[in-house]
């Protein structure tokens, strides 16, 4: 799944409430770093790199202390900046920056790289009810979307497919395809045009303050904040700021209740 794909109204839909957004890391799933994952990603960039020969010479070591020093510096100019590189320009400015070796070699490769980057460093857990609620909104006529900060084209396709999701969201929004990531409200906006609807149709859940709360509200949009303790340490600056979600929940199954609550309430009920 690549790019933006669009959703499609329903015929007969009479409710004001008709598309449900995701956020992907920490909503619909959580990560952790184990030792079985960081073998598995070293060995599959040390694969990719080494079609090329390139840094074949130089240890374990040093070479994922400087991707993981170029991860925080990009990590932190994305931040300010709100926007995303393209693949290449990342894993030559960033994440192999402090080496001496001809970057074009890196020509091509970038989109493997940041996708084993977001998708391989660290364990991927559903969260509990994923397919449950999923399949819930789904049965009352939803339409559900993405839309994530994330570096590479392909991988937000990837682990849908291994949540065995791929059919379940009509509509994808990522940064690396739009150029605009969260809290800038503009993403948001950019969904409301795609899907021909209104901020007052829509409902975004995501786990952070920061990029979730924060833009949802920049750009008037309802959100369902769901807890995420391993994300914490993100929302540090904001959490006396006033960024209120108008629900907060701690497992997705919860989200049935609120959007039902909404429908009782819009048919005046």
């Amino acid at each position: 799944m690549q790019g933006r794909k669009r959703l499609h109204k329903r015929e007969g839909m009479v409710y004001m409430l008709k598309a449900v957004l995701f956020d992907v890391g920490g909503t619909l799933h959580t990560q952790v770093v184990t030792e079985a994952s960081t073998r598995r990603f070293r060995s599959l960039i040390r694969e990719v790199l080494s079609r090329r020969g390139i840094l074949s010479g130089i240890d374990d070591e040093t070479l994922f202390s400087a991707i993981t020093e170029g991860g925080k510096r990009y990590k932190k100019f994305t931040e300010e900046a709100l926007t995303e590189l393209e693949p290449d320009v990342i894993w030559q400015d960033y994440f192999l920056a402090p080496f001496d070796f001809d970057k074009a070699l890196l020509t091509g490769l970038g989109e493997e790289l940041c996708c084993i980057f977001d998708l391989e460093e660290k364990e991927i857990i559903p969260r509990e009810g994923l397919h449950e609620t999923v399949a819930a909104l789904r049965a009352r006529g939803y339409q559900l979307g993405i839309i994530s900060n994330i570096m590479s084209r392909t991988m937000v396709g990837k682990v849908l497919e291994r949540h065995g999701l791929t059919d379940a969201f009509s509509y994808v929004l990522q940064s690396s395809d739009c150029k605009i990531r969260k809290p800038d409200p503009r993403i948001f906006d950019l969904c409301l045009i795609d899907l021909g609807l209104t901020k007052d149709e829509v409902i975004y859940i995501g786990d952070t303050i920061s990029r979730d709360v924060r833009g949802t509200k920049a750009a008037g949009w309802r959100i369902i904040q769901i807890d995420n303790p391993l994300t914490y340490h993100r929302d540090t600056a904001y959490r006396n700021m006033g960024y209120a979600p108008e629900y907060f929940i701690h497992a997705l199954p919860e989200i049935i209740g609120i959007v039902d609550g909404l429908r009782q309430a819009e048919k005046g009920g």
